[in-house]
């Protein structure tokens, strides 16, 4: 059924390089196929073929050369997708014909194309924008050898690598408004399975009037900032003393620790132990900044 979907398309995108394609302009509506095309284009597509069909881009960036045009967006000004939510848009990703960087030159080829807000484009699962931003459970569902990343308790992240698909829904910190955003890309073998664990990746030390304040981040494997880490240290004080402290890090994964009427002399915090309620992700001591030390002089 997939291969009739691809022909069919095909032989669409083929007659839309006609002299019909002075009429260029977004479809939307159409069929995505996962790893393959959107309406309108097929991964490979030339950017002359693709600006043949779409007209010209909004706007276009360069990401590795001055120039380079290698990411090129088409905006809908008519179209609000998402239920009437989010400002319709697509943009096309190119690499050079070659595979190196692109030259922003008609032969330039797509390398994958991304959308949010086209309510019109349907996977061949069934999935749209409005259906994914409603049923986040009943997408990941759809794609059962997916790779699942929650960034943070805003940002998920899935990737089917095999299949040639990404969904990832964010959601605003202050309204909760959450979008979601789609892309198809050449199929691939996933990536090796994470060894997950948290670290300490930084102590900045820092004074105030008569505070000593330590700034501890807990970041994971992936380098992202960890919340929801416990955090025990001690503080061992000028005059030989210890305290023992623990915390709990916020959203940006820091954790502080803050010393009251302090005295002259060197203050140094040394971490003790990281635990997180996840499951599998354990402390990594050997790759984490343990302590970090400060002179109060006056």
């Amino acid at each position: 059924m997939k291969e009739k979907i691809v022909s069919a398309l095909f032989v669409g995108v083929i007659s839309l390089l006609s002299p019909l394609s002075a009429l260029a302009a977004v479809p939307e509506i159409g069929t995505v196929i996962e790893g393959h095309s959107v309406p309108g284009i097929i991964l490979g597509s030339a950017r002359e073929q693709v600006e043949a069909v779409y007209g010209e881009p909004t706007r276009c960036q360069s990401v590795q050369n001055n120039g380079d045009a290698a990411s090129c967006t088409w905006v809908l000004p008519d179209y609000i997708g998402q239920g009437g939510e989010v400002q319709s848009q697509v943009r096309v990703g190119y690499r050079g014909p070659d595979g190196g960087s692109p030259n922003n030159r008609p032969e330039d080829v797509v390398a994958g194309i991304s959308w949010h807000g086209i309510d019109g484009w349907m996977t061949t699962t069934g999935v749209n924008a409005l259906f994914a931003v409603n049923n986040q459970d009943a997408v990941i569902e759809l794609y059962p050898d997916a790779v699942l990343v929650d960034k943070s308790l805003f940002n998920t992240y899935l990737t089917a690598y095999e299949d040639g698909f990404s969904v990832s829904w964010n959601t605003e910190y202050l309204t909760g408004f959450t979008s979601v955003r789609m892309s198809i890309f050449e199929p691939r073998d996933p990536p090796p399975p994470r060894e997950p664990f948290v670290k300490v990746s930084e102590i900045n030390m820092d004074l105030y009037k008569r505070q000593v304040i330590g700034k501890v981040r807990i970041k994971n494997d992936l380098n992202w900032n960890m919340r929801g880490a416990e955090v025990f240290a001690t503080w061992s004080l000028p005059d030989g003393s210890t305290r023992f402290v623990n915390g709990t890090s916020d959203s940006f994964g820091l954790v502080t620790f803050v010393i009251n009427k302090a005295r002259k002399g060197v203050y140094t915090l040394t971490i003790d132990d990281v635990m997180v309620e996840v499951e599998d992700h354990p402390f990594d001591m050997e790759n984490s900044i343990l302590s970090a030390s400060i002179l109060k002089s006056r």
